[in-house]
């Protein structure tokens, strides 16, 4: 990939890459930096019990040195950036590739990103205490499973209402000033 004496370190930007939709729009990078981005977690050793469970962090956390780069910032500009994104939605890997899809350039591959990878990358941080998370147990299979497949709207659906009553619930305990929180703290 050759740099682009536009972007800071002459990186393209993911703007670049992806262009307008179909209908005209484009991404507009950091227009929803409060939204969230819910991971599946990759499955306990074996002999544990099998509960399905979901990292959900905010979209700097795609933003991380250790986070694959260029892909992480494309991902970050996809989330925060998409012309129907709302402030505080939990947006899962499955959603971003089907909002790909109304790009011309419209999968990972075409531009560049291993999605699985910067997941991974993700995790890895969040393991390691790099970046703050909320990891929420209880997904089923049938939902596991839509966090992988785009086309699983329903079951991923109904798995961000009730994941996204548990992330506001944790917003405002965050808010309590018993809670700890330093002025200048991010939730996620």
């Amino acid at each position: 990939m050759s740099g682009d004496p536009r972007r800071p370190g002459g990186r393209r930007s993911g703007v670049d890459w992806v262009g307008s939709d179909a209908l005209g729009q484009v991404l507009d990078p950091g227009r929803v930096g409060d939204c969230y981005l819910g991971l599946l977690l990759p499955p306990p050793p074996a002999g544990e019990p099998e509960a399905g469970r979901v990292l959900v962090v905010g979209p700097a956390a795609l933003l991380h040195p250790h986070v694959p780069q260029p892909a992480g910032s494309l991902a970050y500009e996809l989330l925060t950036g998409h012309p129907e994104r709302q402030p505080h939605e939990l947006v899962f890997l499955a959603d971003l590739t089907g909002e790909l899809r109304a790009w011309p350039r419209d999968t990972w591959a075409a531009v560049g990103v291993d999605p699985d990878a910067v997941a991974d990358a993700v995790v890895a941080c969040w393991r390691r205490g790099d970046i703050q998370g909320l990891e929420f147990e209880g997904v089923s299979f049938e939902e596991a499973r839509a966090l992988e497949r785009p086309a699983m709207t329903i079951a991923r659906g109904q798995l961000r209402a009730r994941l996204t009553g548990r992330i506001h619930r944790a917003y405002w305990r965050w808010l309590h000033p018993t809670s700890g929180r330093r002025p200048g703290d991010t939730f996620l």
